[in-house]
């Protein structure tokens, strides 16, 4: 079912799709669903990480070592890949977080302090494909019953890019894990 999905999401990204509201796309938009427990939703976002040819914008509630996903992200840097990350201010303390590694791998990362929670679970490919659901990025997510959205759509991708960006210019350059979660535990936000 994934392969037939994906092969079908995959081929709408040369479909034409006319720069308009979200709400009124209705032609040249494929979707493909994931479901866990019962699916492997780290090997549906994997596929799509491995697919990206130029940038890849991830919002992260959660992140953590382990999934696959962050894996996939830093093999994506590795081969070039424009990857780019914004987290909630929680991330980087949490246990297991997967913050640390993808800063090492090159990966420039903000903090996104003004929200009350950057609850965001999305990811945004080449400006074509969006992941986006309830499912973090998370090796606990697998077992949890969660949701993920692959949506291929020019128009899609780029109103989710847009609010990546918005929320950028609000967010703050992760320096590390010291700074960052010491600064996070004596202040107030």
């Amino acid at each position: 079912m994934f392969r037939v999905a994906l092969s079908l999401t995959l081929a709408a990204l040369s479909a034409a799709v006319p720069v308009s509201p979200v709400s009124s796309v209705s032609s040249g938009v494929a979707v493909a669903v994931c479901f866990s427990p019962e699916e492997n939703c780290a090997v549906f976002a994997d596929r799509a990480i491995g697919n990206a040819e130029r940038e890849i914008l991830v919002g992260a509630y959660g992140l953590t070592n382990g999934s696959g996903i962050v894996e996939a992200l830093i093999q994506a840097k590795e081969r070039g890949i424009d990857v780019r990350l914004i987290a909630d201010k929680t991330t980087p303390c949490e246990r297991n977080s997967a913050v640390e590694p993808l800063a090492a791998a090159g990966v420039p990362i903000w903090i996104d302090d003004q929200a009350r929670i950057a609850h965001a679970k999305t990811m945004v490919i080449d400006g074509a494909i969006t992941l986006t659901g309830s499912y973090n990025w998370t090796r606990g997510s697998a077992a949890n019953s969660e949701n993920l959205n692959l949506i291929s759509s020019p128009a899609v991708a780029a109103a989710y890019a847009q609010h990546w960006r918005q929320r950028l210019a609000l967010s703050v350059r992760y320096n590390g894990k010291d700074e960052w979660c010491r600064v996070a535990a004596t202040e107030p936000r």
